[in-house]
């Protein structure tokens, strides 16, 4: 008998950063996008959601089946007080084995929390499109989309990598706990990642950085659901037994 059988898969998204308020109308939030993303491959799942970067508590550890973590603007060595509490929460789902899958700031985060580090990368801003190898453990190789400068520089000691880009070689992470992390962001879709290259072209990146991703976005070919059915997989094997 299948977890799908007996009863809903309960998921708790933790929202770590905010969309722009004015492409909020187009675009929702973090927590939406990622619902819409992965619905589709987990239709089993129910999705909650808590805003840790607005300042609501987080739940107890054991509440829910598994947790997803967005991206955000923030840097994880800003070491703000709500990201000290999330590094805890990920630790107690380390102990109690919860799986927990990271998005950008997400991965970002939880290999702090597992004993990394990340910080701003030599290599500068990743936006666009990207292409990324597999170890065969993965989600596959294919394009992804990206929004990010800062990068896990150190592995913690329980991490395998799975894959990774030639900008960003640790950009896919496992653990030896239920837990895996991407550094590219699966929920987005070209259009916002277009409109966050336009919004920020000439201040918080440079308009090379910004039409080289338009270019990119043309180029490659997105196949989000791919990784869907890796993360559906991931919570699917991790469900709590009936």
């Amino acid at each position: 008998m299948s977890h799908t059988e007996n009863r809903p898969l309960q998921l708790c998204i933790i929202e770590n950063g905010l969309v722009p308020e004015e492409l909020q109308t187009r675009f929702a939030s973090y927590p939406t996008m990622i619902e819409q993303w992965l619905s589709p491959a987990l239709p089993e799942a129910r999705f909650s959601q808590v805003s840790v970067v607005r300042g609501e508590p987080l739940p107890a550890p054991e509440a829910f089946d598994g947790y997803l973590l967005t991206g955000s603007k923030h840097s994880v060595y800003e070491q703000a007080n709500w990201m000290q509490r999330l590094i805890t929460f990920l630790q107690q789902l380390k102990t109690l084995r919860k799986p927990v899958f990271g998005i950008c700031f997400g991965h970002q985060i939880m290999a702090d929390a597992f004993g990394g580090r990340t910080r701003k990368a030599e290599q500068g801003w990743g936006v666009g499109a990207q292409a990324y190898r597999d170890n065969g453990h993965g989600p596959g190789a294919g394009a992804n989309l990206i929004f990010h400068q800062d990068q896990v520089v150190e592995l913690p000691p329980a991490a395998q990598v799975l894959g990774g880009s030639d900008h960003c070689p640790n950009g896919v992470l496992g653990y030896c706990f239920p837990a895996l992390s991407v550094q590219y962001h699966p929920e987005f879709n070209p259009d916002y990642v277009s409109a966050l290259a336009e919004r920020y072209s000439g201040n918080l990146i440079s308009a090379e950085v910004a039409d080289h991703a338009l270019t990119s976005l043309q180029q490659l070919c997105i196949d989000n659901q791919r990784v869907a059915r890796w993360a559906a997989q991931f919570f699917r094997q991790h469900a709590p037994q009936p």
